[in-house]
């Protein structure tokens, strides 16, 4: 079989896992109506049923770039769909309260943490220098494609009912049959037909890999704040229904999609500014939501938030890849998928208890504290990137 053929193969194997990997965000739009379902829940349990999935990530992350110094990348891969398709499938048999889909939750957001720890390695297994940079944005994109069309079935699913929003996870059957069929029986330390990043510098960059592994997971802290607080934005000003909290969603996908598809302008239009840049978005993405609640301050907000996001997580596994050597790229990955996990789980946590202290209204206080750290990072990260030389992006 020839390198190009193996190739071919592997982008299939990534294309399955691709398409399921934000599939815990589908649960996003039904997060009001399992409000009304359970009313005993606190407002952070019913949040907590679309990112507590990324509390498991965190873990599952951790341990799966550990194992695949070891472990194939199909065996891993089957793992994690197995995981992730138990854990989305099981309310749909056993939903009795709200701690029952938290739980499932978690179980899927172990196999979802496995998944997106996989798929930069595997795509730096088969792919270096610029074409794994375009590659890297490219299942950027597809992963926010299908979220986009997850989101919006979503919506749709849960003007009916809550529950059917669970079918969705019957990709993952879908999806498992491929990835045993195409992914290699390899892992990143074996040898094999690849040409893959050197980086004679590898260990001695660890505060730089820290560094962009916080700036990552702060950036998810904050588009988190789409996901735990748009349902309830959208229902406390009388917005619309459950099915327009999906289709306002698809737009922080489909600006991934652009993205994804044109990263390689975005860093040579902004440069070392890009990530900078990014925070300064979310900052007025948040500005419209506080000022201006309407559907267009809603919809433009979620668009530039989603654009900040996926530039700068397109962006810093391209980094990362440059700061450490092949064999350790997945445990960097697997700690960037942890922190990246981290800041979406903690965030509705985080929010819910620093909010009350400075102001008693909670989704005027989110987008306050929202505005606020988006501000200062952007500052942080433009004067660094002004006066320091930080790595080229």
């Amino acid at each position: 079989m020839s390198e190009r053929i193996k190739q071919n193969k592997i982008l299939i194997g990534i294309i399955a896992l691709a398409i399921i990997a934000r599939l815990t965000v589908s649960t996003s739009p039904a997060i009001a109506v399992i409000g009304k379902a359970f009313p005993q829940a606190s407002a952070t349990q019913v949040e907590s049923v679309a990112t507590i999935g990324d509390v498991a990530a965190v873990i599952s992350a951790l341990i799966f770039g550990k194992l695949l110094a070891r472990w194939t990348f199909k065996r891993l891969a089957i793992i994690s769909v197995s995981i992730l398709a138990l854990g989305g499938l099981t309310p749909l048999f056993w939903h009795n309260n709200i701690e029952n889909l938290l739980l499932a939750g978690f179980i899927a957001g172990l196999g979802a943490g496995g998944i997106t720890t996989l798929l930069p390695s595997l795509q730096s297994y088969a792919y270096q220098g610029e074409q794994l940079a375009n590659m890297l944005g490219r299942v950027v994109a597809l992963e926010n494609g299908s979220s986009m069309i997850l989101l919006f079935l979503g919506g749709i699913l849960a003007s009916q009912s809550w529950l059917h929003n669970y079918y969705l996870f019957a990709l993952t059957l879908i999806s498992l049959p491929i990835v045993i069929l195409t992914l290699p029986a390899q892992h990143p330390g074996q040898s094999d037909d690849f040409t893959t990043v050197t980086d004679n510098n590898s260990g001695k960059h660890t505060f730089l890999i820290i560094i962009y592994l916080l700036i990552a997971s702060s950036m998810v802290f904050l588009e988190a704040v789409l996901y735990n607080k748009n349902a309830l934005y959208i229902q406390h000003f009388n917005l619309g229904n459950p099915t327009l909290a999906g289709k306002i969603m698809t737009l922080d996908s489909g600006a991934a999609i652009i993205v994804g598809l044109t990263i390689k302008w975005f860093r040579q239009f902004f440069k070392q500014y890009l990530l900078a840049v990014c925070f300064a978005l979310t900052c007025l993405g948040g500005t419209l939501m506080l000022v201006w609640p309407s559907i267009i301050s809603i919809a433009v907000a979620t668009f530039l938030i989603g654009t900040a996001s996926a530039t700068m997580l397109s962006t810093i596994p391209y980094i990362l890849s440059s700061l450490t050597t092949p064999q350790r790229f997945p445990l960097v990955m697997g700690c960037f998928s942890a922190f990246t996990s981290l800041g979406f789980s903690s965030s509705a946590f985080i929010f819910n208890h620093l909010v009350p202290l400075f102001n008693p209204n909670l989704l005027q206080g989110t987008y306050q504290l929202q505005i606020i750290i988006a501000a200062v990072l952007a500052l942080i990260l433009f004067l660094g990137s002004h006066f320091f030389n930080y790595k080229k992006l």
